[in-house]
């Protein structure tokens, strides 16, 4: 049986999104929906599915058993609601929205309608991942560190990105992985405190607005402590997630884990394409009408989406907040 799909957003994400459902022979694309009608007409001409311009109109026409919404942070209004009316699972790109409210709201609707989501933290889906957590399981830990470091995305040239009010800025729109991870490895947090720093890029790239850099302490709900580092400083890339306790230090990079005992030290690397795993649970999810395949729902990305958002109404407190 086939699983129907329809993408509202077909650009660069999307675009991943659908060259790996292609490879699963149950899926039928079915309607492709974007602004830009090139963006959706190159995408059907690819892939197959109407074309749209206007996501109410594709989702009032087009029978389909699941929608990829694929739209930058700023651009949620109304598509997660239309699906839940029409009683269509959905797959989200992160983050879920830049309104915590209006996410909770959402959240709260998918569940009343018990219908199957997905986002897109696709690090979850190595491997790797969970040997490190079923190690975790085990071990006496104590706190964790994130670091997510690269330079200001297409060098200032995508607009939206640089913008706090279109993207919310490198923390909300892509260290949001690491805090999701974090939260992957230890359980919820409880309380967020933040600083911020900033006055050198806005020196190069017009129009941004947003953090150069970033520093977050966490306190999760099982007592473990944390901190994360983000930057748009860098020239390079570096994204990571250490994991502290006693005799044992487990450092998580991409495919790679390493686990560092002291006097022992092994290396596991991953060979899994996170992205094709992520297509393939939300698709089985769908078909069989089990979330459980699914590794981050939408409630879980609401989560995420509040440590972010509550840490930049820390960094203009100067106060600890509790989610």
């Amino acid at each position: 049986m086939k699983v129907r799909i329809g993408f509202i957003g077909c650009g660069g994400i999307a675009s991943a999104h659908m060259e790996q459902l292609s490879k699963l022979e149950e899926v039928e694309f079915v309607g492709m929906c974007d602004i830009e009608s090139t963006k959706a007409e190159n995408a059907s001409k690819k892939y197959g599915g109407k074309v749209y311009t206007e996501f109410e109109k594709m989702l009032e026409e087009v029978n389909m058993d699941a929608c990829y919404i694929c739209v930058p942070p700023f651009a949620h209004n109304g598509q997660e609601e239309m699906c839940i009316e029409k009683g269509i699972h959905f797959f989200v790109e992160k983050p879920v929205h830049l309104d915590l409210s209006k996410a909770e709201e959402i959240a709260a609707k998918v569940k009343i309608a018990g219908l199957i989501t997905g986002v897109g933290y696709v690090l979850r889906y190595f491997d790797v991942v969970d040997e490190a957590r079923e190690i975790i399981s085990k071990e006496r830990i104590a706190f964790a560190r994130g670091r997510y470091y690269g330079g200001v995305p297409g060098e200032g040239k995508i607009k939206w990105l640089i913008k706090k009010e279109l993207s919310g800025g490198q923390l909300i729109e892509q260290a949001t992985h690491i805090v999701n991870m974090m939260q992957y490895f230890l359980g919820d947090v409880e309380e967020v405190f933040a600083y911020k720093m900033g006055g050198i890029n806005n020196q190069i790239y017009p129009d941004y607005d947003v953090e150069d850099a970033s520093l977050l302490l966490l306190k999760f709900k099982d007592g473990y402590i944390g901190n994360l580092t983000c930057t748009w400083l860098w020239s390079g890339f570096s994204s990571v997630v250490e994991v502290v306790g006693k005799g044992i230090m487990l450092d998580y990079q991409g495919n790679t884990l390493t686990v560092d005992r002291g006097n022992r030290k092994t290396i596991s690397i991953s060979s899994l394409d996170p992205m094709f795993e992520e297509e393939k649970a939300f698709i089985k999810a769908v078909a069989k009408g089990d979330g459980s395949y699914v590794r981050s729902d939408y409630m879980d990305a609401v989560k995420t989406l509040a440590v972010t958002l509550k840490a930049h109404e820390a960094m203009q407190t100067g106060r600890p907040v509790r989610l």
